[in-house]
């Protein structure tokens, strides 16, 4: 083998195993992190932690569907009128990844459904159930350290969410669209590719 071909092979061989995490057949597990905190003139706060781990199967070529769980909790308000939340979620996702000419780097977009159930603990109001559907739209990138590992900061980018904050009520139903670019909430995530 001359050198020319040997440096052909070795050249092609790092860039099939820096897409290789990406292949057909190939899985991924991981999830994110998502913290919001804020504060008010009024002496009130709101906080919120949601984490979302998830599990993914690659169909074709950089592309992957699978299912992501959502585990959330958060507070708003003091004293008398405080409100606590925690809620639990559960649907499909599809992503696809654009990798840039460093092999390792890349950018990706993901389109989500999730059916989410909770409850809230209001100080003065005592217990109501929640119910609530999402679709969003985030754009992320993601960093490849391996052939397994990739770290991920993606924000929501669209999302339509219809929630009912209480199920004993008909009347308190509502349809929000929101463009998280105006919160920049980002979500910083892990994913381990095999």
């Amino acid at each position: 083998m001359n050198k020319a071909s040997i440096f052909s092979f070795a050249l092609l061989t790092v860039i099939t195993s820096g897409f290789a995490q990406t292949a057909p057949g190939n899985m991924m597990i991981g999830g994110g992190l998502r913290i919001f905190s804020d504060s008010y003139e009024n002496g009130s706060s709101a906080s919120s932690t949601t984490f979302s781990p998830g599990f993914g199967y690659f169909v074709a070529d950089n592309f992957a569907v699978g299912t992501t769980l959502a585990i959330s909790g958060g507070r708003t308000g003091a004293g008398p009128g405080r409100t606590v939340r925690n809620s639990f979620g559960l649907g499909p996702f599809a992503r696809y990844y654009m990798f840039t000419s460093n092999e390792n780097f890349g950018f990706f977009g993901q389109a989500q459904f999730v059916l989410g159930f909770g409850k809230t603990d209001h100080e003065t109001n005592g217990v109501s159930r929640n119910r609530s559907f999402a679709f969003s739209i985030a754009p992320g990138a993601a960093y490849f350290f391996n052939e397994h590992w990739a770290m991920e900061l993606s924000i929501v980018g669209l999302e339509f969410l219809s929630t009912d904050p209480d199920t004993e009520n008909d009347n308190d139903k509502r349809n929000t669209i929101e463009v998280g670019l105006n919160t920049l909430i980002p979500n910083v995530g892990f994913r381990y590719h095999f």
